[in-house]
């Protein structure tokens, strides 16, 4: 389903080369649960930045559900974002004068998706974030926790092939923590494919498969051998 082949991800400013990452290979099958992992400046946001299609590697090859995105240029990148990748980021990235359900609708109006179809997603997007009751609130009308569940809802309203998840614990108190990797639990049991980028090696034990990252290099691949349950 993903693939990373030989990458390279060099930065140029004037003169001056940093090597990002260092010819790296990582697979993920479908209906995994990753958590990348890595302190800072070890390659983890750069390696999420390419598979979310926000930016272009220097060397290497990316597939995508059997797609070369390697060589797209960044109208098509657009385009398999919004088709295919989610995103959850730490702050949460809603709009404050749009309802929840107004939020979750974005993507569906981006994508062309008529008035009552788009209504009727996003209504089942909150529902499956236990929001149901909440969508017609504003986000300064909603907990932390709450907003990051709005934002988990537009990320899966468009069914997409990988849900990334960049810090998605990190503005929130240890209860919604444990609400909002409970939320990322079940939707990988429902066969939703997650990546998850954090620093926190106790976030990262939620995952099912921990990629340890360090200067630009995986050190590290492993299977977590006992999934920790929020129940």
């Amino acid at each position: 389903m993903i693939k990373l082949e030989h990458v390279k991800k060099v930065y140029k400013s004037g003169k001056i080369e940093f090597e990002a990452l260092k010819d790296i290979d990582i697979h993920i099958g479908k209906g995994e649960f990753v958590a990348i992992i890595g302190p800072s400046g070890s390659g983890k946001s750069t390696i999420m930045n390419i598979l979310g299609c926000l930016d272009q590697l220097t060397e290497g090859k990316y597939i995508l559900d059997e797609i070369d995105v390697s060589k797209m240029n960044e109208s098509e990148l657009a385009t398999i974002r919004n088709k295919k990748i989610g995103f959850v980021f730490q702050a949460y990235n809603l709009l404050d004068t749009l309802t929840a359900l107004e939020n979750v609708e974005l993507p569906l109006i981006y994508g062309g998706v008529p008035h009552d179809e788009r209504q009727k997603m996003a209504k089942e997007a909150l529902r499956k974030v236990g929001l149901a009751d909440r969508e017609e609130h504003l986000p300064t009308e909603l907990s932390g926790g709450q907003k990051q569940r709005v934002a988990i809802a537009r990320a899966i309203v468009n069914n997409p092939s990988i849900l990334m998840a960049d810090e998605p614990t990190g503005n929130l108190d240890s209860h919604s923590e444990g609400e909002i990797l409970q939320i990322f639990k079940d939707l990988n049991a429902n066969g939703s494919t997650i990546v998850m980028v954090t620093h926190e090696p106790n976030i990262a034990e939620h995952c099912k498969r921990i990629i340890t990252c360090k200067d630009g290099e995986i050190i590290k691949d492993e299977v977590v051998q006992k999934w920790i349950c929020m129940i």
